[in-house]
C-alpha cells in the first residue's frame, strides 16, 4: 500500500465569503457550512468560532479535536466508517491534510446514558494547561453544536460528530484541486532483512463494558467500538483515519491519532532503523480476567505471527484496562518479543505502585508524567477572557456544582500523553 500525504499549512484562518485556502490562508464561507449543517433535522443548534494560540480563551465541554484531510487519489473515504460513512479500506492513493489546524467539536452530549464516562474536557489556548496541550498551538475552528434533546444518544451522538465532519470535510475540499506545497510518500518498501522487525501495538479502549452498548460513539476501528479481537491495521490505514473518534481524555482525540508521534516516527525509520511491520490494534477494558490475558495472549500470537521481534506498546485510558495492556507486553516478552511501553505513571504517593500491575517483563518503560494532573503543580488555572462554549463548567470531583467557564479552575482530573506529544516525563529518585 502506497499513500501519498499532501500537506497544507494553515498560518491563519479568516472568514470570507467561499472556503479556499490561499498561501497559509484559510478562508472559511461560514454561512455556507452553517447552512449545510442545519439542513440536518436532527440539529438544534450550532455555531463557528475561532481560537488562536495565545489567546486567552477556553473552550469547554470538548468531545473531540479533528484535523482537515480528504481523499483526493485512492478509495474509500477519510475517517471511514464512522457516521456512515463508506468502510472501503483506505490507505493507498493520495490525501490532503490542512495542517496546524484541528476543527473542535464542542458539545455537552454524552458519550451513553449508562454513566462513568463524564465529560471533563476543556482546552486553553494560552497558560498552564495550554502550555502542554498539543492543540493550543492549532488554529482551532470550533463547532459549537447541540442537538435535539429529544433524540436518543446514539442519534445525538451521530448528529454532533456528523456536524464536525461536516466542517472538516468542506474545509478540506478546498485543497482538492491545489498542488501540495509539501509531500511526504508513505510505503512499507522491502528492506534490508538484516534489520529487527517490530511491531506498533496500539491498545485502544472500548466503552462496550461500561455502556452496555456494542456500538456506543467512542474510539472507532472502521466506525466500530465495541470489544473485538485484535485486528492488523497497514500504517496508512491510520494516517487515512480508520481509527478515529474520541475518548475522555485531552490526548485521545482524532487529530492525536491522525499525528500520533509514535506511528510517525517508527514509520520514518522503517528501512533505517529496523523493518516496521505494520499495526496491531487491540481493544481494552474487557470485563474478566480471563477475557483480557486471553485479548493479551492473543495479540502476542498475531506479533509473533507477524515476525516480530520487537514490539512499542501504547495505550489510551486508565483503571482496569491496564491490566490486558501490561499482560500484552507479559504475553510479548513471554514468546520472544522484546517491548517498550510508553505510559503515564498513577499516583506515585503512599505505598501504592505507579502502576497498576507491575509485572517484570515489563523492563523498558518510557513515563509521560503523571496521571493526575493535580500532581504536575498547575493549579490554579488563571480566568480566562473568553469562553468558547457553555459560561458554566461541572466541577468538583463528586462533580456536584457549577462554577464560572471564565473563572479560575482547578487542572482537568487527567493528565493522559498517550502518546509522546510532549515533553514531561517521571523521574526515580
Amino acid at each position: 500500500m502506497r499513500l501519498e500525504m499532501g500537506t497544507f499549512p494553515v498560518t491563519d484562518i479568516v472568514w470570507g465569503d467561499r472556503t479556499r485556502w490561499q498561501d497559509g490562508v484559510l478562508e472559511v464561507g461560514r454561512d455556507d457550512i452553517l447552512d449545510e449543517i442545519r439542513m440536518d433535522p436532527r440539529i438544534a443548534t450550532v455555531e463557528l468560532e475561532l481560537a488562536r494560540p495565545g489567546e486567552s480563551v477556553r473552550i469547554w465541554p470538548v468531545r473531540d479535536v479533528v484535523e482537515p484531510r480528504i481523499k483526493v487519489e485512492g478509495p474509500g473515504v477519510i475517517y471511514p466508517g464512522i457516521c456512515g460513512r463508506s468502510i472501503t479500506t483506505v490507505g493507498e492513493g493520495r490525501t490532503h491534510r490542512l495542517s496546524g489546524m484541528g476543527v473542535v467539536e464542542v458539545s455537552e452530549t454524552p458519550w451513553h446514558e449508562a454513566g462513568g464516562d463524564h465529560l471533563f474536557v476543556f482546552l486553553d489556548m494560552s497558560g498552564p494547561w495550554g502550555d502542554i496541550m498539543p492543540h493550543s498551538s492549532l488554529l482551532n475552528l470550533c463547532v459549537v453544536v447541540e442537538p435535539d434533546p429529544a433524540l436518543g444518544v446514539n442519534a445525538r451522538n451521530d448528529a454532533v460528530h456528523q456536524a464536525v465532519l461536516t466542517v472538516s470535510d468542506r474545509v478540506a475540499a478546498a485543497t482538492k484541486d491545489l498542488e501540495p506545497p509539501e509531500r511526504e510518500v508513505f510505503e512499507l518498501t522491502e528492506v534490508d532483512p538484516s534489520l529487527p522487525k517490530v511491531v506498533y501495538i496500539l491498545c485502544l479502549h472500548s466503552p462496550q463494558a461500561m455502556s452496555g452498548s456494542p456500538d456506543t460513539f467512542c474510539t472507532s476501528t472502521y466506525g466500530l467500538t465495541q470489544l473485538t479481537p485484535p485486528w492488523l491495521f497497514h500504517p496508512n490505514e491510520i494516517l487515512d483515519g480508520a481509527i478515529t473518534g474520541p475518548y475522555r481524555t485531552a490526548f485521545a482525540m482524532s487529530w492525536n491519532m491522525a499525528n500520533n508521534p509514535v506511528l510517525l516516527d517508527l514509520y520514518r525509520r522503517h528501512g533505517v532503523d529496523f523493518n516496521f511491520l505494520g499495526v496491531i490494534a487491540t481493544r481494552t477494558e474487557w470485563t474478566t480476567q480471563h477475557e483480557k490475558e486471553m485479548t493479551a495472549n492473543q495479540t502476542a500470537k498475531v506479533a509473533r505471527m507477524l515476525g516480530a521481534q520487537g514490539a512499542m506498546v501504547t495505550w489510551d485510558a486508565g483503571g482496569n484496562e491496564f491490566i490486558e495492556v501490561i499482560r500484552t507486553v507479559q504475553a510479548c516478552e513471554k514468546v520472544g518479543i522484546k517491548t517498550v511501553f510508553l505510559t503515564s505513571e498513577d499516583d506515585p504517593t503512599g505505598s501504592a505502585p505507579t502502576m497498576l500491575e507491575p509485572v517484570p517483563e515489563a523492563d523498558a518503560i518510557v513515563s509521560t508524567s503523571f496521571f493526575r494532573a493535580d500532581l504536575l503543580g498547575l493549579d490554579p488555572l488563571p480566568p480566562v477572557d473568553r469562553v468558547i462554549g457553555n459560561p458554566e463548567k461541572i466541577s468538583g470531583r463528586l462533580r456536584d456544582h457549577f462554577v464560572p467557564t471564565a473563572g479560575p479552575l482547578p487542572a482537568p482530573q487527567r493528565y493522559d500523553d498517550h502518546y509522546g506529544f510532549g515533553r514531561l516525563s517521571s523521574v526515580e529518585y
